[in-house]
């Protein structure tokens, strides 16, 4: 076997991670950086994570004992969107949801004082 056989299917023009797809479109390697957040979530739709101009996956996790929902509008109500339910966590990648995961999001519960934790995956300009 030669070299060329060891060769990631990256190198190739099929790109096997964000960063891989990042690099073919910039010319370089664009290193991912996590951003962690916590937000208390009530009755009235709070904005998710800030992030998503430069966002290529984010995570959402209820630690809590109520459901949490995630939507994409102020509109979202405790009975419509993606629902997190107690002790589960809902993601969201380039990969398998496209431009999905780079809109605004919006949570809301049935109930006050909610906790969700947010992980954003972003483009970092620190190589």
């Amino acid at each position: 076997m030669s070299n060329a056989d060891f060769v990631r299917a990256s190198d190739k023009g099929n790109p096997l991670s964000a960063r891989d797809l990042i690099s073919f479109y910039f010319g370089s390697q664009i290193r991912l950086q996590p951003k962690e957040t916590t937000l208390t979530v009530g009755t009235t739709a709070v904005a998710a994570g800030s992030l998503g101009n430069q966002r290529v996956a984010v995570t959402f996790s209820n630690p809590g004992t109520t459901a949490i929902v995630v939507g994409l509008s102020t509109g979202v109500t405790s009975s419509s969107g993606f629902v997190v339910a107690a002790g589960s966590f809902l993601s969201f990648t380039w990969f398998l949801d496209g431009e999905l995961v780079m809109q605004q999001f919006y949570a809301i519960s049935s109930a006050s004082s909610q906790t969700l934790y947010i992980c954003e995956s972003v483009m970092s300009v620190v190589n």
